[in-house]
């Protein structure tokens, strides 16, 4: 091996060369959007709170139903999200990506023999609820709120309830209700009602920003006005997420 061979092999690499290796690693932020709430939000305390989960849950559905008939990513989803009844599970990594069609093109219907899996999931006892984060996209998502309230800021986990039970409220209202235990007084606005998770779980991380909420009389203690951030992440690249490059 020559004096060069021998230099390369053990030369450090560069920087950059780690930096994207960690990246390729890492779930890919592909798509953003906000979601606003004007009401009350009172602390989820030892338990969940089914009927404020629900309330806010339908609070958000028309922001996501809106969101779903008029991002280009949501249109892309709803044509490319399909796989054959049969099919496995593990649909695998996509090898080529199909030109996408364009953003007026006609939705078509699920073929026979074909699983939507962007379509509605069925809560026993419940209804339809449509979530835009879900295990068989492969998708995440980071949560990051402005939380505005009457009370100082310093005050956060006083006067207004305690910052996790109130976070915990939140939480519930931005996934489906949970069948082992939800939901007694659970009344969807709509069916299918859109929802942005299918499970917190698939919350890899949050933040939370306070201040005071302004030009609102301070008639209850619970009332917020909160802006919730939600970036899309994709786990793996697969041909029924691939509406979601360019998002």
């Amino acid at each position: 091996m020559s004096a060069s061979e021998v230099w390369a092999e053990n030369a450090p690499l560069p920087r950059s060369y780690w930096e994207a290796l960690r990246r390729l690693a890492e779930p890919l932020e592909l798509m953003k959007f906000t979601l606003i709430y004007d009401g009350d939000l009172p602390s989820a305390g030892n338990g969940p709170k089914p009927i404020p989960a629900s309330f806010i849950r339908n609070a958000f559905h028309d922001q996501l139903a809106d969101l779903w008939s008029s991002h280009v990513v949501m249109r892309q989803i709803a044509r490319t999200a399909r796989v054959r009844a049969d099919a496995a599970v593990d649909i695998g990594v996509t090898k080529s990506v199909p030109k996408l069609p364009e953003f007026n093109d006609p939705i078509p219907p699920v073929e026979d023999g074909y699983i939507d899996l962007a379509g509605p999931i069925q809560v026993p006892g419940v209804g339809g609820f449509t979530p835009l984060i879900r295990k068989s996209l492969y998708l995440a998502c980071t949560v990051d709120v402005l939380f505005l309230r009457h009370e100082e800021p310093f005050n956060l986990m006083k006067n207004g309830g305690d910052l996790d039970g109130r976070i915990k409220t939140l939480f519930g209202a931005l996934r489906m209700p949970d069948p082992r235990h939800e939901y007694v007084g659970d009344t969807p606005t709509a069916d299918p009602l859109y929802v942005v998770m299918e499970d917190d779980a698939m919350i890899s991380d949050f933040s939370v920003r306070s201040g005071r909420l302004l030009g609102i009389p301070a008639q209850k203690k619970h009332a917020v006005r909160l802006q919730v951030d939600i970036t899309v992440k994709v786990l793996r690249f697969t041909e029924e997420n691939q509406g979601l490059i360019g998002g």
